[in-house]
């Protein structure tokens, strides 16, 4: 076997293998045997065909599985004997394949990147200032008030902000497929809603129809209407006004174990606090991680940085059929939101490689302690059994993942610890 290696990049290769005559015909007078014991001719007894007859009648079929057999094991060894490990299939070209000849052809890869690790220690880092003032703590209670408030149904209301209408709607986007939703509550003023789309209900009553078209921006959460205009046509079946309970005691003992309304502050602020804490542990994590890569710059392997894409994208379709929405008919560009996609699909990678190859020089290890810890958790927050949650990993072939991911939690856990973190007042 001849193998000439060609290097494209530092993670794109290309393997020229030309594999001598006399193998490809052993390889074939073994073919043409095992096809002749199973070949089964009107007028010849079972492994008893002419092996001429069997190669002339079987020619195609024994040139492919040759073909295709000849190809996977020399590209394994000559993989091997460069001392290379491809991500991914690789790309097959320039196949040569006559008879009496040998066989030749060409692969293309990629393979990991080498990772020389410049800085990862005493990276410099921002925590969020964890306060939580009496403003947060009063809006809290405000949004919870709010919450418990009931809706009062006032026949010759005109609906005005904070209001809840209550109707069938009707969208019909250009160029997009109408929908509708039966018995709508459509909160005036709310944030879900564009400004256009709150004022053109303003005013409206019980048993009225509203018209309308409200115009989306580009960037609109929804795909469905986002850089669309999209006519309304609301049947107004109630105006609802809300009723405010009052904030004392009694408020407070609704709620659950609070004898006072000091005693539901006192937990709303613990409740923020924890939160906050959260919250500032991921960004002053996310901080860390913006260091790093800009510290560590690497060559990507695109295969790995394409099937991140794909990843992200089947998570997407998980979810629009989740919330009952058809992948196939949505109005959604998929290749603008595949472009959108690729950026933080790089970064991704980018920090998988550098957490994996940090793991890999501290020696970091996960034992199984850790990994039934973090099942157990898990399954407390999906709800299900430990051992059922358990299950499913092994069955998906996702432990291996799972111990990865813990592992580059543990890189990450000890580049905050040697970190320069500044906290913010």
């Amino acid at each position: 076997m001849k193998v000439e290696l060609t290097d494209h990049s530092v993670v794109k290769k290309s393997l020229k293998i030309e594999v001598p005559a006399d193998i490809i015909d052993d390889e074939l007078k073994n073919t043409v045997r095992e096809y002749a014991k199973k070949a089964r001719i009107p007028g010849f007894r079972a492994g008893k065909v002419p092996l001429d007859l069997v190669r002339n009648r079987f020619r195609k079929e024994i040139r492919e599985d040759v073909r295709d057999r000849v190809v996977s094991r020399y590209y394994h060894e000559a993989t091997k004997e460069k001392g290379l490990q491809p991500l991914g299939e690789p790309t097959l070209e320039d196949l040569e394949f006559e008879d009496g000849k040998p066989l030749s052809f060409k692969t293309t890869f990629e393979i990991m990147p080498p990772i020389e690790l410049n800085e990862y220690k005493e990276l410099e880092g921002t925590r969020p200032s964890t306060t939580v003032d009496d403003e947060e703590i009063e809006k809290s209670m405000e949004e919870i008030r709010q919450a418990r408030a009931n809706l009062i149904a006032e026949e010759g209301r005109a609906a005005s902000t904070g209001d809840v209408v209550v109707g069938d709607l009707r969208g019909e986007p250009e160029d997009g497929e109408a929908f509708e939703k039966e018995r709508m509550m459509i909160e005036l003023g709310s944030a879900d809603s564009l400004p256009a789309f709150n004022d053109a209900l303003e005013g409206v009553k019980a048993k009225e129809t509203k018209e309308f078209t409200v115009q989306y921006p580009d960037d609109y959460g929804s795909e469905i209407v986002a850089g669309k205009s999209v006519k309304y046509k609301v049947v107004v079946h109630e105006v609802k006004r809300r009723e405010l309970p009052e904030l004392d005691d009694e408020f407070a003992k609704d709620l659950g174990d609070f004898e006072t309304l000091d005693a539901l502050r006192a937990r709303i602020r613990e409740d923020l606090e924890s939160r906050k804490t959260q919250q500032a542990d991921r960004e002053m994590r996310q901080s860390l991680m913006d260091k790093l890569l800009l510290a560590n710059p690497i060559v990507l392997p695109e295969v790995m940085v394409e099937a991140e894409v794909r990843q992200r994208l089947e998570e997407t379709v998980r979810q629009m059929m989740q919330q009952g929405m058809d992948p196939q008919s949505a109005e959604v560009d998929w290749a603008e939101m595949r472009k959108r996609m690729e950026e933080p699909a790089r970064m991704t990678v980018h920090g998988k490689l550098l957490l994996d190859e940090i793991a890999r020089q501290e020696t970091l290890e996960v034992s199984n302690d850790e990994m039934d810890q973090r099942i157990v958790r898990d399954a407390a927050q999906m709800g299900v059994e430990p051992e059922a949650a358990k299950d499913q990993l092994s069955q998906h072939g996702a432990m291996q993942a799972l111990k990865n991911q813990l592992l580059r939690e543990k890189s990450l856990d000890l580049i905050a610890s040697v970190a320069n973190i500044k906290n913010e007042e």
